[in-house]
């Protein structure tokens, strides 16, 4: 391994990673990032043989930097490395090309196996995940009707959640009003909940751990 890019808003966690990387794999580069703007230019400029990413950073959209990094470097593996819950997210983010899901609690021993399993161009998957995907294909369905939604669908029903409003999420996704309000439908019809009621949404999602 040579270049690797973490990106991610706390210090104390890139710091974190970086004293793991230099001592269990001495990388030649490693470049930090605190949000999305300041990766975009590395991305651009620098091939990495790995890429660290948070999924809860300000003025960030996760989903739209890795179709960024896929698009510029398809063959670099991205392995995210969050707090966030792994039965929410981490199968919206394997179907986008993610090599792997790791929390940020885990032990060193864990974060190691996993860098080295997405090196060798494999699938990290931790023991965790593996029992939540075993239980969803015996039962037939999926385990958590979140993974119903797109990932445009999901955003705006983060949104929504969160506490913008139509106009802000429709601004800050580059869209009209209007499509938002379709989105919003979906996301409704799809969590069956009736009446829009978003009371419902903001519950089940913390049902299921989405917030």
């Amino acid at each position: 391994m040579t270049n690797v890019l973490i990106i991610d808003d706390h210090e104390v966690v890139r710091a974190g990673l970086i004293l793991v990387l230099r001592s269990q794999f001495q990388p030649k580069l490693i470049k930090e990032a605190g949000n999305e703007k300041q990766s975009l230019g590395l991305i651009k400029d620098i091939v990495f043989d790995l890429i660290f990413l948070d999924l809860n950073m300000p003025d960030s959209d996760p989903l739209r930097l890795i179709h960024y990094i896929k698009t510029c470097q398809p063959n670099t593996p991205v392995l995210v490395f969050t707090m966030q819950e792994e039965s929410v997210y981490a199968r919206r983010f394997y179907a986008l090309g993610v090599k792997g899901f790791i929390n940020k609690a885990s032990a060193n021993n864990e974060i190691v196996t996993a860098i080295k399993t997405v090196l060798q161009n494999r699938v990290y998957i931790s023991n965790y995940l593996k029992v939540l995907l075993a239980e969803s294909i015996v039962s037939g369905g999926t385990y958590n009707p979140f993974d119903l939604l797109s990932d445009r669908e999901f955003k705006v029903a983060k949104d929504l959640i969160g506490g913008k409003s139509i106009a802000e999420i429709a601004s800050n996704l580059s869209i009209d009003k209007s499509t938002v309000s379709t989105y919003k439908g979906k996301v409704y019809e799809k969590m069956g909940i009736t009446n829009n009621n978003l009371a419902e949404l903001i519950e089940v999602a913390r049902m299921y751990k989405v917030i």
